[in-house]
């Protein structure tokens, strides 16, 4: 064999053999989990739990950092620049990465990722303030049909989660309203707690803590059945309003990571969701674990995008 064959033979087996060791000794180093929205919102809970868990399923910290703003797109669109080596991940969801993606027409969405493993899915529950008029959605809704654009309503980011609910509720229930936009479903929580608007959709993650201190009521859920955990609180078509809307939670990363990281990290992420202390910290929550690896979250992904373009065609 020539000098130069026997070089680029030898080159040929240091990269065969790179790839495995490169994943074995994944990860190296703390990974950052990129959210999309500011503080205090069911998100940033939500990827809270995760990282006070994951670390010891991944052998290394998971550093939760936000970079709220555009409706999730800023965040998103910093993950998708990231270099491709699974030290820099997305918690996304559906407003961020389906809905707003598609209003926008913003490149955040299934096209743009890998999935690596879908978290939890919840509804959104609209809230007022404990000591508002309405008791009840029905109220609520007669309030804003007799004094046209005047409830004032704090939306988490255009078309998220708690913008497109509302925009669905208003058509179904023939009213106008004053839309105002937050970054983040903190920032809209603390709006109506201040007074500065009448009502929010939010998740049970950031509720909870505030109808259980006695400062926000519960109106109505937007999934087919009651929460297990507020059974008092009705569904939107129980009371008289066609309105069902989910959305979910998950660790996404940029396109070109390498599989062995991705097939290491959907590991990791798996245990985690098996994890007694982990599903301890979801239901305290109000949430439950809804488990998907990669590949099945992706075509569960690309599913919900086709059926909420027909929502958002619907809301506008």
């Amino acid at each position: 064999m020539s000098r130069l064959r026997f070089v680029l033979a030898a080159a040929l087996v240091a990269a065969a053999l790179g790839a495995p060791v490169a994943a074995q000794e994944f990860p190296s180093k703390p990974i950052e989990l990129i959210i999309p929205y500011g503080p205090g919102g069911s998100h940033d809970l939500t990827a809270r739990a995760v990282a006070s868990v994951a670390h010891q399923h991944l052998g290394q910290p998971l550093l939760v950092v936000l970079k709220p703003g555009g409706g999730g797109a800023v965040g998103s669109q910093h993950v998708i620049r990231a270099k491709p080596d699974g030290y820099t991940l997305l918690f996304g969801g559906s407003g961020p990465n389906t809905t707003f993606a598609l209003v926008q027409k913003a490149p955040i969405g299934p096209d743009q990722f890998q999935p690596v493993a879908r978290i939890n899915y919840s509804a959104p529950i609209l809230a007022v303030r404990a000591d508002a008029p309405w008791k009840s959605l029905r109220e609520l809704v007669d309030h804003a049909r007799k004094n046209p654009g005047k409830l004032n309503f704090a939306n988490s980011g255009p078309w998220g989660a708690a913008d497109l609910p509302m925009r669905l509720l208003a058509k179904a229930g023939g009213f106008e309203y004053n839309n105002i936009p937050h970054d983040g479903g903190g920032p809209a929580m603390l709006a109506v707690l201040g007074g500065h608007a009448d009502a929010t959709f939010g998740f049970t993650a950031q509720l909870t803590p505030q109808v259980a201190a006695g400062k926000l009521r519960m109106l109505g859920i937007t999934d087919v059945k009651r929460h297990p955990d507020y059974k008092n609180v009705p569904t939107m078509r129980e009371e008289g309003f066609d309105v069902v809307f989910t959305m979910w939670r998950a660790v996404l990363a940029p396109k070109g990571t390498p599989q062995a990281v991705m097939d290491r990290l959907e590991t990791a992420f798996k245990a985690l969701s098996e994890d007694k202390s982990f599903k301890a910290l979801i239901k305290s929550l109000g949430d439950e674990v809804a488990f998907q690896g990669g590949k099945e979250f992706e075509q569960t992904w690309r599913a919900e995008w086709e059926q909420h373009a027909k929502i958002v065609q619907g809301a506008k």
